[in-house]
């Protein structure tokens, strides 16, 4: 396994289970919109302003981007599993996980005004997920419920890949390869 992948809706807590992933387990986070907006320099929004092909066009980019490298926890974006290619690429990359969350926590706390898809309201967020559940499903090697605390999901993951995170700290010593190297 090169990599730890975490896939999910928008909302689901995948970049702040990241950085607690990043944290305990002493490896580097990438957030995957977050290298888009240095890459490209433009705003996720701003993409989405040009069109949401351009946006998935870019991800793609970003997916193969992600595949070059070892010992990363990835966060990536809540769509990037629309495309079969983004989700096979994804499995090769390392190992993911989808973190599933109950829709209405998600519709309690998530800022609408960053996300350029749920503009027309939080009920998107619902027809969201019903479009795509499957897809983070097909996209995954683990399958992960966020009912409970952030300790715990964190902990389950970690107790999920225990036997393979020595591999992945090894490869990430024995790789030259960083983020910034294929920016």
């Amino acid at each position: 396994m090169k990599n730890i992948i975490l896939v999910g809706i928008m909302g689901c807590g995948k970049t702040t289970i990241s950085k607690l992933l990043s944290e305990k387990l002493n490896m580097p986070v990438i957030d995957m919109d977050e290298y888009l907006e240095k890459k490209y320099q433009l705003t996720i929004p701003e993409m989405f302003d040009i069109s949401e092909d351009y946006f998935r066009d870019r991800e793609s980019e970003a997916c193969l981007d992600m595949a070059q490298l070892d010992g990363y926890i990835i966060s990536t974006g809540g769509g990037v599993v629309k495309r079969k290619e983004n989700r096979d690429i994804l499995k090769q990359a390392g190992t993911v996980f989808y973190i599933d969350r109950p829709l209405d926590n998600i519709v309690s706390d998530v800022e609408t005004a960053h996300r350029p898809l749920l503009k027309d309201g939080p009920q998107k967020l619902y027809q969201l997920y019903d479009e795509r559940h499957d897809l983070y499903l097909d996209s995954c090697h683990y399958h992960v419920d966020n009912d409970g605390t952030l300790d715990d999901i964190v902990n389950k993951i970690v107790e999920d890949i225990k036997d393979k995170i020595h591999n992945i700290k090894e490869n990430a010593k024995n790789k030259k390869n960083s983020i910034d190297e294929i920016i």
